[in-house]
């Protein structure tokens, strides 16, 4: 909608985990060290965990295609699966013909397949997004992968990567065989401080193509951004993908403070629930642990479609500025055949009277020489 507007060859905010717009902050850049250091060393067990929208799948994207041509990399993103279907995945993600086998023979044809990978000096990794989503049964499962080794080496490298769940998940005690198996574990957070997302906008602007990226956000823009955002990528992304559309349905060829705060003001009141009530929820979890998990998680779904009604608004928000346009941009050739279409109607309609007379006229005359003929 916006792109032509601000002469944008892509969108710059797309909420998707595209890689070409992956900006490497600092904790980004650290983040990215120990996978490329884990996956270079074939290091077993790795575990990147991260909170929600920080860009932890946006960063795997791009060590995708960094990788050495001797990795064979699965990734796998459905975790809440029992083991047998997880099992299924992993010969699926590889290629292997699985069916009719049971859970055992799944595992025996995933080692022979390792075995032949390694005869041919060809690494396999497997990388598991929304590894928090896994059940404690498929996590025993997966330890026992590391059983299949070689004199040397790992036979299957192991990725779990995961949100900050995934580490309280691990470090209980029936796990904690699981943990010791972890070789390398990064925690990445969002964007350290305003400098950082100054840069995040910029470097998206720059990548979409945007002429001016250096200036389209004002200062104050940012540090509005900045102190709704705390630094979360994902959330940054939304605020200012909306930012886009309102100034492009206002015609501003800068974002101000004061359009980021109507973003953030519609988005508040588009939510479910006020700050207040958002704040208050988080206390009652705090005295009811064992339901703090779920809750936590009904919130951020509220929240999130919350932002998706918001969004929904001002698409429509939008396309009624562009239908205005249209309407009033339209050519004297449109207007003349409007005015055609008038009077063609306006004949129709003339004809439909004389029609509708005509037949009334000739009921009376029927009627009249009905009666005279009786007479």
């Amino acid at each position: 909608m916006y792109k032509d507007f601000y002469n944008l060859q892509e969108k710059p905010f797309d909420l998707l985990p595209n890689p070409n717009f992956l900006y490497m902050s600092s904790g980004h850049d650290d983040a990215y060290t120990h996978l490329e250091y884990a996956v270079y060393e074939n290091k077993g067990f790795v575990v990147i965990s991260g909170e929600v929208g920080c860009g932890k799948t946006t960063l795997i994207n791009y060590l995708l295609r960094k990788i050495p041509t001797n990795l064979n990399i699965g990734l796998i993103s459905q975790t809440d699966v029992d083991p047998e279907l997880f099992f299924k995945l992993i010969c699926r993600k590889f290629g292997l013909e699985y069916d009719g086998l049971d859970k055992g023979e799944m595992i025996v044809l995933f080692q022979d397949f390792l075995l032949r990978s390694r005869q041919k000096q060809i690494r396999v990794a497997l990388i598991i997004d929304e590894a928090q989503n896994l059940p404690d049964r498929t996590l025993e499962e997966i330890r026992m992968l590391s059983n299949l080794e070689a004199e040397e080496e790992h036979l299957v490298q192991i990725i779990l990567v995961g949100q900050p769940e995934l580490r309280q998940k691990l470090r209980r005690s029936h796990l904690r065989q699981f943990l010791q198996r972890v070789t390398v574990h990064y925690h990445l957070e969002g964007l350290r401080d305003q400098n950082e997302l100054k840069e995040y906008i910029r470097h998206r602007l720059h990548v979409a193509g945007c002429p001016s990226y250096a200036s389209l956000f004002t200062d104050q823009a940012t540090s509005a951004i900045w102190a709704e955002s705390q630094g979360i990528p994902r959330l940054i992304n939304y605020i200012c993908d909306m930012a886009l559309v309102h100034g492009y349905a206002d015609g501003l060829m800068t974002i101000t403070e004061e359009t980021v705060n109507a973003v953030i003001k519609a988005r508040s009141e588009s939510s479910l629930f006020t700050s207040e009530e958002l704040n208050n929820t988080e206390q009652g979890e705090q005295t009811s642990p064992s339901h703090s998990s779920t809750d936590k998680e009904t919130i951020e779904s509220i929240d999130k479609l919350g932002a998706r009604v918001s969004f929904l608004e001002s698409m429509v928000k939008t396309q009624a500025c562009q239908l205005q346009e249209l309407i009033s941009a339209r050519s004297t050739r449109d207007q003349l055949t409007l005015e055609i279409f008038r009077l063609l109607q306006h004949d129709i309609e003339k004809r439909w009277d004389l029609n509708a007379r005509y037949l009334q006229l000739l009921k009376m005359f029927k009627s009249s020489n009905n009666s005279h003929t009786e007479s």
